[in-house]
């Protein structure tokens, strides 16, 4: 069976990188900055720094918390159809999160996040078979704040039958989030875990307190946790992809410490989030060389660990749908895929993570679509070389007319695209992509229905929501997120 690889570390470089991780875990530290985490660390054995709420990390406890780790995760659905798992040498693709705007290119208008553009997006989503799970891709600002937490968590579940992953960042949400969640699942998250929660560490070599306690209380019911490192070249992490990615390193297998202490094998997701820094603004980049190499780096020392990974690509700095977003997204995507990543981000984003565009959805796709055919298993065999089609056509014939050829086709052996042009040049000449791609999102989300919850399972999460809601005093006047309409489009 032939797969496509790339490496770009040899053993004796993989060696380097593991030995000065471990020199930053044991001489340097990691601020932990919750006594939560340093009670569990001292018990451990770990040399800890109570004032400083810091701690080292012998490689010797570092490695009794990955032989607990498993190698696999399972990322189950609302629809069991969609139950994903990471680890089993397949590829998959999540929708990158959290951006700031919304963007149409038709219009050039950009507004700010709504739980109207969320629901949005992920009925989008839903109805995209190359998106295996999603990460909320944008923001609700118009959500109260008290309670926005958990009604971006009931709104992305009502509009995708699929896996979600986010961020908890209020400890005092967990208890009501899992509540929700068993409500919506039907099942504890240790039978089926509908959601998976993010952890960022914080650079350089930092955890931080609400998140961090709100994720141990999550990993402690059978959540699994994606560990996610954002490092930034040249501002919290030194200047080189390799100074890079040792710091996203530290960081991931000190949450993988921390989280297999609280909860000894509680499913864990090492991911890439570092990405360089435009160094005249601090900007994030996230669609630079510099980016795919510290994904390739990152993703061979996770395999090393023997921990499933999760990959930043696709996403790119490019400011609208165009030749530089193609370029960035396939670029960083190719990488991560090839350097053999579980699961990578992909899907909608722009402007350095920032922007949300439903054209750049559908065009990514496309991307997707042709990095699952190439690394698609092929096996070398007869059957696939086809040598007795060969002999019998001969010199100067052709294979149109041969069975396989026929079979092939049908079988998807020549991947087709969604929207990426094939057709005649003076069929698509001044046709735009982007508009055909608009297009076909509206479409979609004119025509796909996301299967409804019972009404009981309503009522469970109106009366989770309602309760934190009088316990934090947010008013009633908020919006309700059963109710939430779609964003209102333009063709």
């Amino acid at each position: 069976m032939a797969r496509p690889r790339i490496e770009y570390l040899n053993a004796e470089d993989r060696d380097y990188v593991h030995e000065q991780t471990v020199r930053v875990l044991e001489e340097v530290g990691i601020g932990f900055n919750t006594p939560a985490a340093i009670d569990l660390l001292e018990e451990a054995g770990a040399p800890v720094d109570r004032a400083r709420l810091t701690a080292k990390l012998p490689w010797e406890l570092v490695e009794r918390c990955l032989a607990t780790a498993p190698r696999e995760v399972r990322l189950a659905a609302r629809d069991p159809r969609y139950d994903v798992v990471l680890g089993d040498g397949s590829l998959t693709f999540c929708t990158d999160g959290t951006g700031t705007y919304m963007y149409d290119e038709l219009t050039g208008v950009r507004s700010e996040g709504s739980a109207a553009a969320l629901r949005t997006v992920m009925t989008l989503f839903d109805a995209l078979p190359e998106v295996d799970y999603a990460w909320p891709s944008i923001s609700a600002r118009d959500l109260h704040p008290a309670t926005a937490g958990l009604e971006i968590e009931a709104i992305s579940l009502r509009w995708l039958s699929k896996h979600v992953q986010d961020e908890v960042r209020e400890p005092a949400h967990a208890r009501p989030l899992l509540e929700i969640f068993e409500a919506i699942a039907g099942a504890s998250m240790w039978d089926r875990p509908i959601f998976s929660t993010i952890d960022c560490t914080v650079a350089p070599l930092q955890h931080e307190r609400d998140m961090t306690e709100a994720t141990i209380e999550l990993a402690k019911a059978g959540v699994p946790v994606l560990i996610l490192p954002m490092p930034l070249t040249g501002t919290t992490s030194p200047i080189t992809p390799l100074g890079t990615a040792i710091v996203n390193m530290a960081e991931l297998l000190s949450a993988v410490v921390l989280f297999q202490l609280a909860q000894p094998g509680c499913p864990l997701i090492s991911g890439v989030g570092a990405a360089a820094a435009n160094m005249r603004t601090g900007d994030y980049l996230c669609g630079s060389p510099e980016v795919a190499l510290i994904n390739v780096i990152c993703i061979e020392m996770s395999r090393r660990y023997g921990l499933p990974v999760t990959g930043s690509a696709v996403t790119c700095d490019a400011k609208a749908s165009n030749h530089q977003a193609g370029a960035e997204g396939m670029m960083t995507g190719m990488a991560g895929a090839l350097a053999g990543a579980d699961s990578l981000l992909a899907f909608g984003l722009m402007d350095g993570a920032e922007t949300v565009s439903l054209a750049k959805t559908m065009l990514d796709c496309d991307t997707v679509g042709a990095l699952k055919r190439l690394l698609r298993d092929d096996p070398v065999d007869e059957a696939r070389a086809l040598a007795a089609d060969l002999k019998e056509v001969g010199i100067g014939g052709h294979f149109l007319a041969r069975r396989s050829t026929r079979q092939g086709t049908r079988a998807g052996e020549l991947w087709q695209p969604r929207l990426w042009q094939r057709g005649p040049v003076e069929r698509q000449a001044g046709d735009g992509l982007v508009r055909a791609a608009r297009e076909a999102a509206l479409e979609l989300l004119r025509t796909h229905e996301v299967p409804p919850f019972d009404d009981d399972v309503v009522a469970q999460v109106n009366d989770v929501i309602d309760h934190y809601a009088r316990s934090v005093g947010a008013p009633d006047t908020r919006i309700r997120w059963h109710a939430v309409e779609p964003l209102e489009l333009h063709r």
